[in-house]
């Protein structure tokens, strides 16, 4: 009966295979969350120049940048809502 083989090197190799999927479903998805991350801080820093190169007071620009830099999602969404100077031409 030496073709019967132990269920231990099968186990060892369907461990390592579920090791292997665990890490390329971390490895994925830390590089999503890594591009998101990017995308934010430049979308953040384009903000920021805007505000610098607007017509804004100076008290107006720091408080805008630092509630960016705080809060960079929801600091770039309500800035681009909100303090954003608008034309009204129709």
């Amino acid at each position: 009966m030496s073709f019967i083989m132990k269920p231990t090197p099968i186990l060892i190799l369907l461990l390592a295979c579920i090791d292997c999927v665990a890490a390329d479903y971390h490895s994925v998805a830390s590089t999503i969350g890594g591009l998101l991350g990017l995308i934010i801080l430049i979308l953040d820093v384009i903000a920021a120049i805007e505000i610098f190169r607007s017509g804004k007071t100076l008290i107006e620009k720091v408080l805008w940048v630092l509630f960016i830099f705080f809060f960079p999602i929801i600091g770039l969404v309500v800035y681009l809502l909100l303090g954003r100077n608008r034309s009204l031409g129709i």
